[in-house]
């Protein structure tokens, strides 16, 4: 009785309900209370993307066994509480940009407002994660994109109501109007904008 009485002593000394208990994507996961954290001011790649496991692998190892805090008091539609959070004292939301697995997302009017467009001008200089994008893939179908009406130089495409960016040679980009179309000269750019690379092509 006494080592059972010990044991959940033990347990009861060793849990934090304010620790992470499991990653959702690589930018939100839950605590060991219930609550689900969207980290503040970025965006990761969403589920069927490229780097949406790898985001949620980065966005794990900076939280397990570290001493969680949290800053910000604000709530999305969702439900979820909406933070920026430090681990061991470390802004993950600016490391997970600076490392190139996130972008600054609503970032502007937050008080890391700077050190987010700086970690993600340092990614975007250094190809790192997100940025690390092969622009040959889409300049070999690049003289497809002055047949829908963008300039030269032009490489890929998306339209003005969408949430991904196409090569100029696939079947969904030629559906875009040219009332809507928006012209890329690189896959970075459109990455910045906040799109994802269509899958279909």
């Amino acid at each position: 009785m006494k080592k059972a009485v010990l044991l959940l002593f033990l347990i009861a000394c060793t849990y934090n309900q304010y620790a992470a208990r499991y990653v959702i994507d690589g930018d939100t996961f839950v605590l060991n209370n219930g609550d689900t954290i969207r980290l503040a001011g970025i965006d990761t790649p969403e589920k069927g993307d490229i780097n949406y496991d790898r985001a949620g692998y980065e966005l794990q190892r900076r939280l397990v066994g570290r001493e969680l805090t949290f800053e910000g008091d604000s709530y999305d539609r969702y439900g979820r509480l909406v933070r920026f959070v430090f681990a061991d004292g470390v802004n993950v939301n600016v490391e997970l940009v600076r490392t190139g697995w996130a972008r600054a997302f609503m970032h502007k009017g937050t008080p890391y407002e700077s050190l987010l467009e700086k970690a993600q001008a340092e990614a975007r200089a250094g190809t790192k994660g997100i940025w690390h994008v092969d622009d040959m893939v889409y300049q070999r179908l690049g003289h497809r994109c002055v047949e829908l009406g963008c300039p030269l130089g032009t490489i890929a495409v998306a339209s003005t109501y969408g949430e991904v960016f196409y090569n100029c040679g696939c079947p969904d980009a030629l559906r875009i109007g040219k009332e809507n179309i928006i012209c890329f000269t690189g896959v970075q750019d459109a990455i910045a904008e906040g799109l994802r690379e269509a899958k279909r092509c």
